[in-house]
């Protein structure tokens, strides 16, 4: 009878794990990938800086120093 009623146990010990599980996770994916326009994830942050960097497509100089506009002079 013991056996019985430790099955009913570990069920629920199991789906509290499971759902505990599920909480962590969500909270891991809203604060890594969040796609809001206030509330962007580190990932997304990351990526976003990345691109702009890309796309600034800046000339290699002598005197570039900052990586948000260029610095090079027009001949």
């Amino acid at each position: 009878m013991k056996f019985h009623s430790s099955k009913g146990q570990i069920l629920v010990e199991y789906l509290l794990l499971m759902v505990i599980v599920v909480g962590i996770a969500t909270l891991l994916t809203k604060s890594l990938i969040g796609r809001g326009d206030s509330n962007q994830g580190m990932v997304i942050k990351a990526w976003n800086g990345i691109l702009k960097n890309i796309s600034n497509d800046l000339p290699d100089c002598e005197n570039q120093t900052d990586l948000s506009a260029p610095n090079c002079p027009v001949n």
